[in-house]
């Protein structure tokens, strides 16, 4: 009864956390095209739903994480760190553009990068995981120390260098679906709906809940929480994987910093989407509408020419509210 009950409140203020969050979309929309009717252009629209793809795809990882109560703050430099290996291994590969290159490089090169890449991700996101596990230490410090380390690595593999493409791998970045559609929305999607179906359909995603309400209990009622957990890590690393490939190719080149703003909004898009710093709430609904806020809000400011240097004040302010008011919605429940 009284878990049937927990169940029924929890649905309920996630729709009512959903309502809120489209109310806020609408009103921004409709405030930005009073002051500038070129907002609600269809291009515009498709070009801000293409900005968010990749915040969108790093929001869905980190969500499903902070759902079992846990935190990754080193997503920005793990897709900075991936996309570097990435473009490097195209541009050590392939070399400069003018150059001769043998048939067999241009055709293993782009599968030999993929499975580089997530692999790495996937060994990243794991070590984190084991970390967090095996140390019981507070998941924010131990990823805060793997933000700085994994930025480290990226500088010592560039040497403080960029690594360019030369246009030779743009099709998730900038390819359109029928010349139209810009196919890194349609991953973004994709990686949503299926958050939505592990969250709410997968027995992996209802462990993530029962741990985020309550590890002991989670434990003592027979889920390895450790192997989920450690699982959660390793899925955020192959999230950041995708979504280093496709920020690099949407933007040609790659640097030691050229993702770590992501963590930022990440945490701000997922924190805003109503899911719990403590864990055990929230939804890929949610987290969808809440990368859509973030990023109509950075595409408004711009639209209604403020200075661009206040979107990280916006963005902090709204974390802060966001953060303050689930406190104070769960003390009183």
């Amino acid at each position: 009864m009284a878990r049937g009950l927990r169940a029924f409140f929890r649905k309920r203020a996630s729709i009512e956390q959903a309502y809120i969050l489209l109310l806020l979309i609408v009103a921004i929309s409709v405030v930005t095209t009073i002051v500038n009717r070129r907002f609600v252009n269809p291009t515009n629209i498709i070009n801000i739903f293409q900005q968010i793809a990749v915040l969108g795809i790093v929001a869905s990882g980190v969500g499903m994480l902070l759902v079992s109560g846990h935190v990754d703050i080193s997503v920005g430099s793990q897709v900075s760190l991936l996309g570097v290996i990435f473009a490097m291994l195209i541009q050590r590969i392939l070399g400069l553009p003018e150059g001769n290159v043998a048939p067999w490089r241009q055709t293993f090169v782009y599968p030999i990068a993929f499975v580089v890449t997530f692999g790495i991700g996937a060994l990243v996101g794991f070590a984190n995981g084991v970390t967090v596990v095996k140390s019981r230490a507070n998941s924010f410090i131990i990823s805060l120390g793997f933000m700085s380390a994994y930025h480290g690595l990226a500088l010592l593999v560039t040497g403080g260098a960029s690594y360019m493409l030369f246009g030779r791998f743009e099709t998730l970045g900038r390819g359109r679906l029928f010349h139209y559609l810009p196919i890194s929305i349609l991953f973004f999607l994709g990686v949503v709906f299926l958050s939505y179906l592990i969250l709410k359909y997968f027995r992996y995603g209802r462990f993530l809940y029962a741990i985020g309400s309550n590890r002991r209990a989670a434990h003592v009622s027979g889920i390895n929480t450790d192997r989920v957990v450690i699982r959660a890590y390793t899925v955020v690393g192959i999230l950041n994987a995708l979504a280093a490939i496709i920020l690099i190719s949407r933007v040609g080149s790659a640097l030691a910093t050229t993702g770590d703003a992501y963590a930022l909004d990440a945490l701000a898009s997922v924190i805003v989407g109503g899911v719990a710093l403590s864990g055990g709430k929230g939804g890929a609904l949610n987290i969808f509408l809440g990368v859509v806020l973030i990023g109509l809000i950075g595409n408004a400011l711009i639209i209604m020419n403020v200075n661009p240097y206040a979107r990280d004040l916006v963005i902090g302010l709204i974390i802060i509210a966001a953060v303050t008011l689930s406190q104070l919605s769960e003390s009183r429940s």
